[in-house]
C-alpha cells in the first residue's frame, strides 16, 4: 500500500510503496489522484515497481485461492496444465526453503 508525501497544499508530491521519514499519510491504491499524480510526473519506473509489487501480491493471492479450490474440493490439483501445476509447485517449494523454522515439528508426529 502506498504512502504519500503532500505539500503544504494537500497536493501530492511523492509517492512511496513503504513508509519512509517523509511520507506522512498511508492511502488506498489507485485513486484517481494517485494515477494523476503518475501521469502528471511522467513516472515509468515507480509506475512499473508498483504494478510489480501487486503482481508479487496477487501471484501469492492466486496460490492461496487454488489452495482453498482444493481444500473444498471445487477442482483437482490435476486438473490443472501442467505448466501451472510446475510453476505452483515451484513457488511451494521456494515458499519451504525460505522458512525451514515453520516445518520443524512434523504435525503428525507425537511429542510426548
Amino acid at each position: 500500500m502506498p504512502y504519500v508525501t503532500r505539500n503544504k497544499n494537500g497536493k501530492i508530491i511523492d509517492i512511496q510503496q513503504g513508509q519512509s521519514d517523509n511520507s506522512e499519510q498511508w492511502e488506498q491504491e489507485n485513486t484517481a489522484e494517485h494515477k494523476a499524480f503518475i501521469k502528471d510526473n511522467a513516472m515509468p519506473d515507480r509506475a512499473k515497481q508498483a504494478l510489480t509489487s501487486s503482481d508479487n501480491e496477487m501471484a501469492r493471492v492466486i496460490e492461496d485461492l487454488v489452495a482453498l479450490l482444493m481444500e473444498k474440493q471445487i477442482f483437482v490439483y490435476t486438473e490443472l496444465p501442467e505448466a501451472v501445476q510446475a510453476k505452483l509447485n515451484v513457488r511451494k517449494q521456494l515458499r519451504q526453503d525460505l522458512s525451514p523454522l515453520d516445518n520443524l515439528i512434523d504435525e503428525d508426529s507425537v511429542i510426548f
